[in-house]
């Protein structure tokens, strides 16, 4: 039976409540909140969306001026709602890139990169695999990091994925924030950048060591790319250039993702989390100098109450059962005249997604001695 609903109710559901779908497109309302989830049809005056096993209809112009482009765009052909793939399905499925007869699954993008083009890594520029985890960069221009243990696949194949945010505001941000997004933000007069094109890439390898890359950004910009990759440690670090008929300057940002640790079933609970989660969690050191624990069955909503993480962090460390028992450390080389947030796009229960936020204070370059550094152990 289809119903109507408005996007803010919509997403008050999706912060109280799990789902597994495989996130196929992003929605954003007038009022700069996003959702993900499968687009099935639109008309003149609504959109239809899958998720969480329903289908929602949205009214066309709650929907910001990107999102309403989007779904004209994909409204013809109509599609229609489909079983998420296997990798997304249940935790034992075995998908991630570990597996020698399966592509690795992750979000993919235009390829603005040269490919290795054939083989798992078809749609990937280069890798490096390891022990303990797989790295790659994405024909997107896209890091991708997997995690492994053994032959285990953890996270259920899906990796950290590691971006950069880069756009412009054409007018101050109401708050005076330069927060780089990495979607453009009308109501906020923040316009997103695109990756066009890269210049002069290198060839594609599988032996992912050291890399330079400069990337091409709408209006004439240009991204410099550091990035290292070895069997324990991953760096990443750049810089944007304006020509000078730029009228507005670009900010930056890096952003690491951290997928869904777990698959939550339909009238599931605590009773049928703890055995799974058991002790997963998130040990931060706070801007303060704290030492806070954010435990994966935990809600944000809460913890924020009696923790002081949302204010700024200095280094984080996700570890437990999820996470295979291994440790990733996640911190920048120097915090100075920088900041680096974790952060909650759902605040579900169990904890589910989330992110980590790193920036130069005035929205500037992240130079190599103030590189984000991750280690897995």
């Amino acid at each position: 039976m289809k119903f109507m609903i408005r996007l803010p109710l919509l997403l008050v559901f999706f912060a109280t409540h799990s789902f597994a779908q495989v996130e196929i497109h992003e929605w954003t309302n007038k009022a700069g909140r996003t959702i993900k989830a499968k687009f099935v049809r639109s008309d003149a005056s609504t959109v239809t969306i899958f998720l969480n096993g329903r289908n929602f209809v949205l009214k066309t112009a709650d929907l910001s001026e990107e999102s309403q482009e989007l779904a004209r765009n994909l409204s013809s052909p109509p599609s229609s709602p489909q079983p998420a793939p296997a990798q997304a399905s249940s935790a034992g499925t075995d998908s991630s890139p570990s597996s020698t007869s399966e592509k690795p699954a992750g979000s993919g993008g235009k390829v603005v990169l040269p490919t290795l083009g054939s083989g798992k890594w078809a749609n990937y520029h280069s890798v490096l695999e390891t022990s303990t985890h797989d790295v790659a960069l994405h024909g997107s221009g896209v890091f991708h990091l997997y995690l492994k243990e053994g032959s285990e696949n953890l996270l259920q194949g899906r990796p950290l994925v590691m971006n950069f945010n880069h756009g412009y505001y054409s007018k101050p941000h109401p708050k005076g924030s330069v927060y780089a997004y990495h979607t453009t933000r009308s109501d906020y007069h923040y316009h997103y950048r695109k990756i066009i094109g890269f210049e002069s890439p290198p060839e594609p390898s599988e032996k992912l060591g050291r890399l330079k890359l400069k990337a091409n950004l709408e209006g004439g910009v240009s991204l410099e790319i550091g990035f290292e990759a070895s069997s324990r440690r991953i760096a990443i670090w750049g810089k944007t250039d304006d020509p000078s008929r730029i009228e507005h300057p670009t900010v930056l940002a890096l952003r690491l993702s951290v997928p869904e640790a777990m698959a939550v079933k339909e009238g599931h609970g605590l009773a049928e989390w703890e055995p799974i989660v058991d002790d997963t969690a998130i040990d931060v050191v706070s801007v303060s100098g704290a030492k806070e624990t954010i435990p994966y069955l935990e809600k944000w909503v809460d913890l924020k109450k009696k923790l002081s993480f949302s204010k700024g962090i200095e280094s984080a460390v996700t570890s437990g059962k999820l996470f295979g028992r291994r440790e990733i450390t996640i911190a920048p080389k120097s915090l100075r005249n920088s900041s680096m947030q974790v952060g909650s796009y759902t605040a579900v229960f169990p904890f589910q997604y989330h992110r980590y936020y790193y920036q130069d204070k005035s929205g500037g370059e992240i130079d190599k001695n103030r590189r984000l550094e991750i280690e897995i152990k």
